[in-house]
């Protein structure tokens, strides 16, 4: 067999400039195709790369060569390639970080794709041996859908009509339902119908959070027995990750069940995504490639014509607008399909009526009841810890972080006190008395998740009380354990952050409160109000879903501000009203050019000295400024505004800035990205990044 001639080939590596050149091999390997998984030197390393095609060599440069082909990764073909360059080119950051943002970190070690070293020879890789096991009798592979299951269960006439809409449209379909109306179930109708036109076809199922998926992959597992599946998230083990990946990749399980980074996992035989509680900004990456998992399984679906159903009880503004410029269909399901009544909301004043370790003597009386009656309550709090802040009752003075120069949050662990900073984590002891005057009359300010918990262990020493928060939970696997002690009533009350509010259904709620419905309202940011709604909403729905006629769940919502608009729409809760809320918020937007009627960008940066900050972040603005007044007519279409510091504005000991830019023209948007990256690469010391669509803005 003729020696391969040596050619030059472009590889996508993990590097900042996203892409290397290499020579082939010289030992005889397999021919190297665009799409191959490739391990390649770079510096003193040896990274996986991503063969994106031949190129011509460069002039007088001599090029490292390509140390292996890795055969028993599967090959990307076009439309694999043709969708990770646009979240590279979209979301403006190498092509080389966004294959490594889609690889397991255990397929990426080279020493996984290495022959083992034996007495007798090369012996297999570890990732041949991992794929040894994972083999399955073809039977197995493509087992066929009934698409009309004998035992499913009777459908609402709203979920009938839903399902219908999926089976007739081939646009995107907006599925809109209040809590506990069935959505989930029309979903595995749509699965079904989808997954029974084909023995290969694959199913991409996306929720915000890791939490969600167990009791998800438990219920398909019963609506669809036998039919390989696997959940595909950052809380598995490194080589459990790589094994659901290439199971994945490789075709060989019907349906994946992840949360955002999985939507990048290549699918050979996908056809149908879902994207599940589509409004959470979960699904939004707030670091390295900061993507929008929502918005790329939109544009997946469309340019690979793809089924597609977005689904959740407040659908974001941008997804309402969508539907309104009639690119998706809309279904909408006003009741709960176990025929329960909506949940009773009640705004308790907490000006005439004032807390009482955090809770108002209705609240009290309400809990008190609903323990007499044997029901389950939640009290949410969307503040973890003790307190937000340790504050000098003398002086004033408040215990701040010294590397961000914002309050530390009082925590309590195991006896001990500690101020934590939820901003750059660092830990630091609590003092005995105030540092500026001496007085020891220091306290906690505000009531988080812990303190509220142990008032009311105090109160009711005898009801199960569980906990749910990113301190109390440290793993997917213990909230999924947490999660079925709700479910099976073993616990009585519980205290949550947002994170219960989030797609759980726990059959014995019957009582909600909101201690802190006012936090939004102070929220600088264009997006609060539109949060709070969606917030305040979703975890209303916990309560009740169960119950029977005459006998609705209660919510009682703790506020300053009865007469807000927001919450009195709450009250009255009918579709029109609720409808009516969503229709101001998407006019406001319209009327200011914001999202989803103008497009956002924001350039970040920041410097160990503040002054040295401002100024970049002046010479930035004035240097964008300049160019888009060269750009003729399109000028107008674009704003530059002056620099704003974040918030913190000091974090890990740097002074941190921004520069928004807003445009109607998403192609004028990006060429001044272009421009705003071509500025920074020339100011070393400044830590610079551009987001696009950002959602956080202060």
């Amino acid at each position: 067999m003729a020696e391969q001639p040596q050619t030059c080939w472009a590889v996508a590596v993990d590097t900042p400039v996203g892409q290397l050149s290499y020579a082939g091999p010289k030992d005889p390997q397999p021919a190297i195709e665009v799409g191959d998984w490739v391990l390649v030197p770079v510096g003193p390393r040896v990274l996986l790369g991503l063969v994106l095609g031949p190129e011509a060599p460069p002039q007088g440069v001599a090029l490292r060569e390509i140390l292996m082909v890795c055969v028993h990764l599967p090959r990307l073909g076009a439309a694999d390639l043709a969708f990770y360059q646009f979240v590279a080119s979209y979301y403006r950051r190498g092509l080389g970080p966004v294959v490594a943002t889609a690889v397991p970190t255990w397929l990426r070690q080279p020493a996984v794709h290495q022959p083992s070293k034996r007495k007798a020879g090369p012996g297999p890789s570890r990732l041949e041996r991992l794929l040894g096991r994972l083999s399955r009798p073809a039977s197995d592979q493509h087992q066929p859908v009934d698409p009309a299951k004998a035992d499913a269960p009777v459908l609402t006439a709203e979920q009938q009509a839903a399902i219908r809409l999926f089976e007739t449209t081939d646009q995107p379909v907006l599925l809109e339902g209040v809590t506990g109306s069935g959505k989930t179930q029309v979903y595995i109708e749509a699965m079904r119908t989808q997954l029974a036109r084909s023995t290969v076809g694959q199913v991409l199922f996306l929720v915000p959070e890791i939490g969600l998926t167990p009791a998800l992959l438990a219920r398909l597992e019963r609506a669809f027995p036998g039919l390989a599946m696997v959940a595909l998230h950052s809380g598995l083990a490194d080589q459990a990750r790589a094994q659901a990946w290439l199971q994945a990749a490789l075709g060989r399980v019907r349906i994946v069940v992840g949360t955002r980074t999985a939507v990048l996992c290549p699918m050979p035989h996908l056809e149908l995504i879902i994207v599940d509680e589509e409004h959470d900004t979960s699904y939004k990456q707030q670091e390295g490639i900061r993507y929008s998992a929502r918005d790329l399984a939109v544009w997946l679906a469309n340019q690979r014509r793809l089924r597609l159903v977005l689904g959740s009880a407040t659908p974001s503004l941008e997804s309402r607008a969508q539907a309104a410029r009639g690119r998706y269909r809309i279904a909408q399901m006003h009741q709960r399909a176990t025929g329960a009544q909506r949940a009773q909301v009640r705004l308790i004043d907490t000006i005439s009526e004032p807390a009482q370790e955090g809770l108002t003597p209705t609240a009290w009386r309400a809990l008190e009841q609903t323990f007499a009656q044997g029901r389950q309550a939640l009290v949410y709090v969307n503040r973890r810890g003790w307190a937000p802040v340790l504050a000098c009752s003398a002086c004033g003075w408040q215990q701040t972080c010294q590397a961000c120069g914002v309050p530390a949050v009082l925590h309590k662990h195991e006896g001990r006190w500690r101020a934590i900073c939820h901003h750059c984590g660092l830990v630091t002891a609590i003092p005995r008395a105030c540092p500026d005057c001496g007085a020891p009359e220091l306290e906690p300010q505000g009531r988080g998740s812990q303190r509220l918990e142990q008032a009311l262990s105090d109160r009711f020493p005898e009801a199960r009380l569980l906990r749910l928060d990113r301190d109390a939970i440290g793993s997917s696997r213990h909230l999924g354990e947490a999660l079925d002690l709700v479910a099976r009533g073993e616990v009585d009350l519980v205290v949550g952050t947002q994170m219960v509010a989030k797609g759980h259904d726990f059959p014995a709620l019957s009582l909600v409160v909101v201690v802190d419905a006012d936090q939004q309202l102070y929220n600088p940011d264009f997006r609060a109000p539109e949060w709070l709604f969606a917030n305040l909403l979703q975890v209303s729905g916990r309560a009740g879903r169960h119950a029977q006629h005459g006998d609705p769940g209660q919510v009682l919502i703790q506020t300053r501000y009865p007469t807000h608009p927001i919450l009195k729409a709450l009250v009255a809760g009918d579709a029109q009203t609720l409808s009516s809320v969503w229709q101001g918020l998407l006019s406001e937007r319209a009327a200011a050019g914001l999202p989803p009627y103008g497009h956002l960008a924001a350039v970040r940066f920041s410097h160990r000295e503040e002054r040295l900050a401002e100024e970049r972040g002046r010479e930035l603005t004035q240097h964008l400024r300049q160019w888009l007044a060269g750009q003729g007519e399109l000028k107008d279409q674009a704003v530059v505004y002056a620099p704003v510091p974040r918030y913190p504005a000091r974090q890990a000991n740097r002074s941190r800035w921004q520069v928004f830019l807003e445009s109607s023209n998403r192609r004028l948007l990006h060429a001044l990205l272009a421009q705003a990256e071509a500025w920074a690469a020339q100011n070393r010391g400044l830590d610079a990044q551009v987001e696009v669509d950002p959602l956080q803005f202060c």
